[in-house]
C-alpha cells in the first residue's frame, strides 16, 4: 500500500511540474557580437495599449543566456539585444536553444530544443518575403502604378507569400494554429496594403492625389466575410479594421467637414464593425483620443465604450488609459521635475511659477519635432514682448552630443534640458507616448491645455495669449 501511495504522489507532483511548465517558455542560448550586455524576451498582451509581458536577463562571461516567460496561449515572442530583434512563436511548455550573431541581419540563428519548428520557419519567412516586401517598399509602388497594375503587384505578392509557406519542407510540421494565423496574417496584410493605395499615391506621386480610381478597386471591401472575431488575434487584421475605419472616415469627409476625426471614427465603427471586433478598434480609438486628443471629447468616448463593452481586458487596458490621461486633464497640478539645463544649471518646473510654460518634448532624431523649428522660431518672434512667456524644450535623446549640437546648429532659442529616453521618470510622469508631445502649463503651475496646437498651427497665438491673460 505504501508503494502505491508514493507513486500516487509522484505522478501528482509530476502533473503539477508538468502544469507548470505548461504556463512559461524557456528560452536560452549565445549571442554571438552583441551590442549590450543585456536580453530582454517579451510579447504583446494587447493591441491596444501594446502592453507587453518581458523578462531581462544578462548575457555571462560567454555571452550566454537563459530566461523563462510567462506565457498562457501561443504567441509571438521576441528576443531582443541591441541592433537585433529575433521574432519566434511560441506555445506554452517550448523548450528552445538558440545561437545568433547580432551584428549580421542576414545570417538565420540556430535553433534547437522542443517547440521550435514554427519559430525556424518564421525567421525564415521573416528573411525571405518580410524583409523582401517591407512596408514602404511596397506602398512606394502606389505612386509608380495605377490602380489595376497595384492591386496585381499587392495579389502578386499574397501568392508568392501563401506559396512561399505551403511549398517550405517544415509546412506539414507545423502548428494549424499558427498556419491559420499566418494566412489570416497575409491576407489582411494585402486587403491593408490595397486601403492604403489613396494616401500611399498622395505621399509619393502629389501629383496624382486628385486621380479617380475605379470603385471596383474596393470591390473586396463588400465581402461580409471580411470582419471576422476568428481572426482578433492577427495584428494584420487589426490594422486593417483600422485601415477600413479611416477610409470610411475619409469618405465622410469628403461630404461635410468633419468636427472631429476621433468621434467620426468613434460612430463609424459602430456603425460597421459588432462583436469583438468593434470593441477592439472602439477600444484603440478611444485609447489614441485619451492619449493626444482633445481630453473633455475623449472621456466622453471612453464612459460610452465602457458602458457597451463586455471584454474585460480591453476594458482594463482602456481604463488604465483613461486614468493616466486623467492625472493630466487640464486644471490638474503639472508634474513637478528638477534637471540640469544645456548650461550646467539646475532648473526646477517650480522656478517659471507666476509664467506661463509652453512646454515640447522633443528629440534631435525625430522628423516632426524638427519641422516644428521653423515655426517655433517665428512663434517667438511674434511673441518677443511676451516676458512671462517661457519655451521649455526636454528633449529625450539617448545620445546627449547629438541633442546639444541639434540645439546649437539649429539655434533653437529656450530653456534646454534632457532626459535618456522615455524612461526617465520625467517623461514617465508626463504619460509620454511620442514626441513631440506638448503641453500649456499656466500660472499657477496647473496644467491648462494637455493638447495645445503645435506652433505650426494657426491657432496658437490664441491659445498663448488666452493663457498669459488668465
Amino acid at each position: 500500500m505504501r508503494i502505491i501511495w508514493i507513486l500516487m504522489i509522484a505522478i501528482f507532483v509530476a502533473a503539477c511540474s508538468q502544469e507548470k511548465q505548461a504556463d512559461s517558455v524557456r528560452i536560452s542560448g549565445t549571442v554571438e557580437n552583441p551590442a549590450g550586455d543585456e536580453v530582454e524576451i517579451f510579447f504583446y498582451t494587447d493591441m491596444v495599449a501594446n502592453n507587453t509581458e518581458s523578462v531581462k536577463v544578462s548575457l555571462d562571461e560567454n555571452n550566454a543566456f537563459a530566461a523563462e516567460l510567462p506565457l498562457q496561449q501561443s504567441n509571438f515572442v521576441y528576443v531582443h539585444i541591441p541592433r537585433r530583434t529575433l521574432k519566434l512563436y511560441l506555445s506554452p511548455g517550448a523548450d528552445i536553444q538558440l545561437t545568433f550573431d547580432a551584428s549580421d541581419m542576414d545570417q538565420l540563428p540556430l535553433l534547437a530544443g522542443t517547440g521550435y519548428v514554427e519559430s525556424s520557419f518564421l525567421l525564415t519567412y521573416n528573411k525571405e518575403i518580410e524583409a523582401k516586401y517591407g512596408m514602404m517598399a511596397v506602398l512606394s509602388k502606389a505612386g509608380e502604378k495605377d490602380p489595376t497594375a497595384y492591386t496585381d503587384h499587392i495579389k502578386g505578392i499574397y501568392n508568392e507569400a501563401i506559396s512561399f509557406m505551403e511549398e517550405d519542407a517544415r509546412f506539414e510540421d507545423l502548428d494549424p494554429d499558427f498556419v491559420s494565423l499566418m494566412r489570416a496574417n497575409i491576407r489582411y496584410e494585402k486587403y491593408g496594403r490595397l486601403m492604403d493605395y489613396l494616401p500611399a499615391r498622395a505621399h509619393f506621386a502629389p501629383e496624382k492625389a486628385d486621380e479617380d480610381i475605379p470603385e471596383s478597386f474596393y470591390a473586396f471591401l463588400e465581402n461580409a466575410k471580411q470582419f471576422n472575431d476568428a481572426y482578433t488575434r492577427s495584428r494584420a487584421y487589426v490594422s486593417f479594421l483600422q485601415s477600413y475605419l479611416n477610409y470610411r472616415v475619409r469618405q465622410l469627409e469628403e461630404e461635410e467637414p468633419l468636427d472631429s476625426w476621433a468621434q467620426a471614427q468613434f460612430d463609424i465603427a459602430m456603425e460597421h464593425f459588432s462583436g469583438k471586433s468593434r470593441e477592439l478598434v472602439l477600444a484603440q480609438v478611444v485609447h489614441s483620443a485619451l492619449n493626444f486628443g482633445d481630453f473633455k471629447e475623449a472621456t466622453a468616448m471612453y464612459e460610452e465604450f465602457m458602458d457597451i463593452s463586455e471584454d474585460e481586458q480591453l476594458r482594463e487596458v482602456v481604463q488604465e488609459t483613461y486614468e493616466a490621461a486623467h492625472i493630466l486633464a487640464p486644471g490638474k497640478p503639472a508634474p513637478e521635475f528638477t534637471l540640469t539645463d544645456i548650461n550646467g544649471e539646475t532648473v526646477s518646473l517650480e522656478d517659471f511659477r507666476g509664467q506661463v510654460v509652453y512646454l515640447d518634448f522633443w528629440a534631435s532624431w525625430c522628423g516632426p519635432c524638427m519641422q516644428q523649428v521653423p515655426y517655433a522660431k517665428e512663434l517667438k518672434e511674434r511673441m518677443a514682448d511676451q516676458e512671462d512667456l517661457v519655451f521649455l524644450y526636454i528633449s529625450v535623446d539617448t545620445d546627449e552630443s547629438a541633442w546639444r549640437r541639434t540645439v546649437d546648429q539649429h539655434d533653437i532659442q529656450g530653456v534646454h534640458l534632457n532626459v535618456p529616453g522615455f524612461d526617465h521618470p520625467v517623461p514617465a510622469s508626463y504619460n509620454l507616448r511620442g514626441v513631440p508631445t506638448f503641453y500649456l502649463i499656466g500660472r499657477d503651475g496647473h496644467i491648462a491645455d494637455n493638447r495645445p496646437p503645435r506652433p505650426n498651427n494657426e491657432r496658437i497665438d490664441e491659445v498663448l495669449l488666452s493663457a498669459l491673460n488668465q
